[in-house]
């Protein structure tokens, strides 16, 4: 790799740094985790750098985020096990809101690891079947199994209502999985400074 590549690659992880990390973080909820995450990933894209440069390195590198995270990932969602049971849940309204973020959490945390991913990418981020299809690797119609299966155990659970998510044009859950999603918190310059990622 030439000096003019690596300045790029430099550059490129000092402005996307913070979005992968709030991207990996809305994957695995632990911050310390999401950093490992990209930083892993940002490995592998240096490896193929000169190739993707003028590509698509942004997608690249997402896909292999949610790659790792699914890999990495499985039943350690916020350091949780899944339960045969879900607890009573207590709600508010027609729409079944839940009080409870931690009671999402875990029925999140319930899922298959690909089911969690494609709720959190096709409801939380809003990204479109195709586009999680790319990430994850598979077609549309693995990506609308998943999230039809992740959704009616979600609803098994308790946690959404049973008029909650599609199909049949069910309101979307977006704004109830999102919400307990984490918000990353910034990230100071020591901490990019110390070895992070470039």
């Amino acid at each position: 790799m030439d000096a003019t590549e690596q300045e790029e690659f430099a550059e490129f992880t000092r402005g996307r740094w913070t979005a992968l990390t709030a991207f990996a973080h809305s994957l695995v909820h632990d911050v310390g985790r999401a950093e490992d995450l990209v930083q892993e990933a940002l490995v592998r894209l240096w490896k193929v750098w000169p190739k993707l440069r003028t590509e698509q390195p942004e997608a690249y590198i997402r896909r292999i985020l949610v790659n790792l995270a699914i890999s990495s990932g499985r039943r350690r969602w916020w350091g949780e096990r899944a339960t045969a049971k879900m607890p009573d849940i207590a709600v508010d309204g027609p729409g079944g809101q839940v009080e409870d973020r931690d009671i999402m959490r875990r029925a999140l945390a319930g899922l298959s690891a690909r089911q969690r991913v494609v709720v959190v990418l096709r409801y939380a981020h809003d990204l479109p079947e195709t586009e999680v299809a790319e990430l994850l690797g598979c077609s549309v119609g693995t990506v609308k199994t998943h999230a039809s299966r992740g959704l009616e155990a979600l609803r098994s659970s308790g946690v959404l209502g049973p008029d909650e998510g599609p199909p049949g044009g069910r309101p979307d859950p977006g704004e109830r999985v999102m919400a307990v999603l984490p918000r990353p918190r910034p990230q100071s310059a020591s901490r990019r400074d110390r070895g992070g990622a470039a």
